[in-house]
């Protein structure tokens, strides 16, 4: 029973996180297509707008729909880690720490790189583009680090529930 509930969970924390990437990659394309080409119908509210205006504001939607989804989607992932890890807390050290990780990578996203990369970005959305070399760089490397460590935190996850199969 225990095994089942932790692959269970390990399964549904992964595929979540699959889906938020898809859906975040999904969202600013849609506003990149629908601003460059399927608004030509004259009728549509939006053709109105100039396509560089129009551009803009369907990314600011995007990016105000994805900076909603990662904040809930953080605080969510930590009950849902603490339940894995409560399930797991017996078994070997590893597959423990591979928990573990993956819940502290989850609590430095929601209280330090999500609500950094909000405020910043938030800010960006309509600014005039490039942006000064300094503040790319800094939202770069803070979004960045975010990608890097939620790839890191999939890798644990995969890892917890290779381990949690194979020991049957």
């Amino acid at each position: 029973m225990g095994r089942t509930l932790a692959l269970w969970l390990l399964g549904l924390w992964l595929g979540l996180l699959l889906a938020s990437w898809a859906a975040a990659t999904i969202n600013f394309r849609t506003a990149d297509r629908l601003a460059t080409g399927d608004l030509a119908d004259a009728r549509h509210p939006a053709a109105a707008t100039a396509a560089e205006g129009r551009r803009a504001q369907l990314r600011h939607v995007a990016a105000e729909a994805n900076r909603w989804m990662f904040r809930w989607w953080a605080l969510a992932q930590l009950p849902l880690g603490a339940v894995a890890l409560a399930v797991i807390w017996r078994s070997p050290a590893g597959l423990r720490a591979t928990i573990i990780g993956s819940v502290v990578i989850t609590l430095g996203q929601a209280m330090v790189l999500g609500p950094a990369m909000e405020s910043l970005g938030r800010g960006l959305d309509f600014a005039a583009r490039p942006w000064p070399p300094e503040v790319a760089r800094r939202f770069g490397l803070l979004h960045g680090g975010y990608v890097v460590i939620d790839f890191l935190k999939a890798l644990l996850l995969a890892a917890a529930a290779i381990v949690c199969a194979r020991r049957g």
